[in-house]
């Protein structure tokens, strides 16, 4: 029994964390064992049926939910009587489903039903009672019975505050029907109020919550909750005041690029856990914040209800302390961990704009996108209205840059039209100003915007400094403690070095390979199926930039120590063997991103639909972007039975434990680094960000392969500046102006390949 209550609470948890496959599969699981143990009619059983039941009302499978609510329901009230706890959950649960299928007159019997029994049985301030209230209220707006709505909704939410606490989910349910109900009935300012509190709230709920999930469970929550961030973008958009840009602003800064953030400062604590003189101060803010997690999705009891606010605001203020300790040691984590306002992104503008592209879903769940402009303090918005030709013009753009034979006048044909779809709507809120931040959204993340061309038939790299940036938060951080003199370079490593495979650990390894293999087991997926050619020109650029590193003058104040590692050298363990973070780290190697397993995820959606295997662990596309090292090829099919410190392959996951910290340019020399998995609101997740979450100032990575020969060139012209002192920003420009200039080079094939992000001062 105690077996199958945890299965069933691993379900609900599951659940709870939007991850409504893996919580069918435990409840099927378990209902199957219930009934094979207890019989189909027992107690547990129908409790793990209406569990499922619950599922799928969730899941808005109502269909399937119906038959189970309706079955259990009559068992229970045979059972139990009709004014037991469990009986009037089920007719409750019945009545939502009813009112979802629009049976609003048998839904409004059920529930109708089911709150005068949870009354008289447990009184108002029961949560089954303030979840009937919550539903017969939903029920009166589908009847069109607003005002009375309206009131049910209020006195349920003074009642969840008081008995639940802010961050329930009943709380933000009800929160969610009062404000969208306002809105339809033209009280805007009170839905307003009613939307800002639901934000600031969910705010508060995401970073107590995310940092004691898993990597996967956090995107399960953020997907659970984005349809809510999605209707107070479309609250603020309909509004269309003095509010509107500067909120769209707020929503961007809070949220954009939340999961990876997240995933760096655990990762960090993860880091500085391994320090014996900060070894308790981690353990101590794990343990906190896990009690802040639990006490904000429990929810005050009847034993620490009026102590509650108090509770939860020492365990923040314990949280806040723990984290000033470990930012005492390590400015990256100070930086992770501070609380960017608005006016600290002005100001660290400067007297640049900026533009911040956030995408959406409307109403009817379509893609959309906006962009909010700041300039000189002024804040604007603009909304686009056909995304779907945006994109496609950003995938043919890519198409016809990379054509290295493509004729100039094919290439800004296209990048004019995007212009005028994408960047003219923006010219009125940018003015003259030249040096523009650009954070980019969705497809955007993948599109050379140096490329467009404006209505002068000019590159927007010729009139304009674009800086790319990953979220808002970069502008208002003070740069770290940049290192000083050392320029790494690693350079065209040996991928069938087998000096791995012949340490005993690995030999081990091979043999029980071997017999497994022997026995018919199949190799060679995800990646241990990786495999790449030699690159001996990624080895002769490295020396070139060797050589122009050496040729400047050792007594100027801009010279560096630079060190260059190719072939079996060219090994994964020189970024974990550091004595310190380099200034400038150069990797010019294979780069790859992995599309998401389509027999894993068929497999997690055969295991749904009722099998009893245990699923494999949930996809992350940190742990499918990365670079390739020496002994690659060789370590490959042993991919997670030998040492994952060397085994050739750098996941973006494993960049983030990279002591990077005031590195000011990382060069990411290698084929799509610059891709990865596009999330709506998350940025490209990959290799680049992580490189930045890791402490690196600016990373150059490139959007797709250029020849030998250009990327030699380019590389060769920006070292040739950089190393004198000018900025890594204006450095790249200039090679690229002046690639532009020369006819073999002006292709933007050659020059708009590698792009910059990061702050570029």
């Amino acid at each position: 029994p105690t077996s199958l209550a945890l299965l069933n609470n691993l379900a609900f948890l599951y659940e709870s964390q939007g991850d409504f496959e893996r919580s069918e599969l435990n409840y099927k699981n378990v209902i199957q064992l219930n009934t094979e143990i207890f019989g189909e009619k027992h107690s547990n059983t129908l409790s793990n049926q209406n569990n499922l039941a619950y599922l799928f009302l969730r899941d808005k499978r109502y269909e399937e939910a119906k038959p189970i609510f309706t079955r259990v329901h009559q068992l229970w009230s045979e059972q139990l009587g009709i004014d037991h706890q469990n009986t009037l959950k089920a007719l409750n649960n019945l009545g939502r489903v009813q009112k979802s299928l629009g049976n609003l007159d048998e839904a409004e019997k059920h529930i109708t039903a089911a709150l005068s029994g949870r009354e008289k049985v447990f009184g108002k301030r029961h949560s089954d009672t303030l979840r009937s209230m919550n539903d017969i209220a939903e029920l009166y707006v589908l009847q069109g019975k607003k005002e009375v709505a309206l009131k049910i909704f209020r006195e349920t939410l003074k009642l969840e505050e008081e008995v639940l606490g802010e961050n329930h989910p009943y709380t933000f349910e009800t929160l969610n029907n009062l404000a969208d109900l306002l809105k339809t009935m033209g009280k805007t300012e009170d839905a307003y109020d009613v939307f800002k509190t639901i934000f600031n709230r969910r705010n508060e709920f995401l970073d107590r919550v995310l940092w004691v999930a898993g990597d996967n469970t956090r995107q399960s929550y953020i997907s659970l909750h984005k349809p809510e961030q999605n209707a107070f973008i479309r609250m603020l958009l309909s509004i269309d005041d003095d509010r509107t840009a500067r909120d769209l602003f707020e929503v961007s800064l809070r949220r954009k690029g939340l999961l990876l953030k997240i995933t760096s400062e655990t990762q960090q604590v993860v880091t500085m856990s391994g320090s014996t003189k900060l070894k308790s101060i981690t353990e101590e803010l794990t343990q906190t914040r896990k009690k802040l997690a639990g006490l904000t999705l429990a929810g005050p009891t009847e034993e620490n209800r009026s102590k509650f606010p108090k509770i939860v605001f020492d365990l923040e203020e314990k949280v806040n302390m723990l984290q000033l300790k470990l930012g005492e040691q390590s400015q990256r984590f100070r930086q992770s961990t501070k609380k960017v306002t608005i006016d600290e992104v002005v100001e660290g503008m400067g007297e640049n704009a900026f533009i911040d592209f956030m995408s959406f879903r409307g109403s009817d769940d379509s893609y959309r996108m906006l962009a909010v402009i700041i300039n000189q303090g002024e804040f604007s918005f603009y909304e686009y209205e056909d995304l779907e030709l945006i994109s496609s013009m950003v995938m043919e753009l890519r198409e016809v840059v990379q054509d290295e034979g493509a004729e100039d006048e094919d290439i800004k044909s296209v990048a004019v039209e995007l212009w005028e779809e994408l960047w003219l709507p923006l010219t009125e809120g940018l003015g003259d100003t030249a040096t523009i931040f650009i954070s980019p959204d969705g497809l955007l993340n993948v599109l050379p915007f140096d490329v467009l061309t404006d209505d002068d038939d000019s590159y927007l790299l010729e009139n304009l400094d674009l800086r790319i940036i990953s979220s808002a938060r970069d502008l208002a951080l003070d740069p770290l403690l940049s290192s000083k003199g050392q320029l790494l370079i690693i350079a065209g490593p040996d991928y069938d070095s087998d000096k791995i495979l012949r340490t005993p650990a690995a030999r081990e390894v091979t043999k029980k390979r071997s017999a497994s293999v022997a026995a018919g087991a199949r190799m060679g997926s995800g990646l241990r199926g990786l495999n790449f050619a030699p690159l001996p020109g990624a080895e002769k650029e490295g020396e070139v930039i060797k050589r122009v590193a050496d040729k400047k003058d050792p007594n100027s104040s801009n010279s560096r120590d630079s060190k260059i590692y190719s072939q079996r050298v060219a090994e994964e363990n020189l970024l974990r063997n550091m004595s310190g973070a380099p200034e400038v780290l150069h990797i010019a190697t294979h780069g790859f991103f992995l599309k998401e397993d389509e027999k894993l995820r068929k497999r997690l959606q055969g295991l749904s639909r009722g099998s009893s295997s245990v699923p494999p662990p949930a996809d992350n596309p940190l742990l499918r972007a990365g670079l390739a090292f020496a002994g690659l090829n060789s370590n490959a099919p042993m991919l997670g039975e030998i040492d994952t410190d060397n085994d050739g392959v750098l996941t973006a996951m494993e960049v983030l434990s990279l002591e990077l910290s005031g590195t000011q340019l990382v060069v990411l020399s290698a084929c799509e680094t610059g891709l990865g998995e596009i999330k709506e609101g998350e940025g490209v997740y990959g290799l680049r960000r992580s490189f930045q979450e890791a402490g690196v100032k600016n990373v150059i990575n490139s959007f797709w392969e250029v020849s030998d020969a250009g990327t030699q060139l380019l590389m060769t012209k920006f070292y040739d500046k950089f190393l004198t002192g000018m900025s890594a920003r204006q450095a790249m420009r200039e090679a690229r102006l002046e690639m532009l200039d020369d006819v073999q080079w002006s292709a933007p094939f050659y020059w708009s390949a590698f792009v910059m992000v990061g702050r570029n001062t």
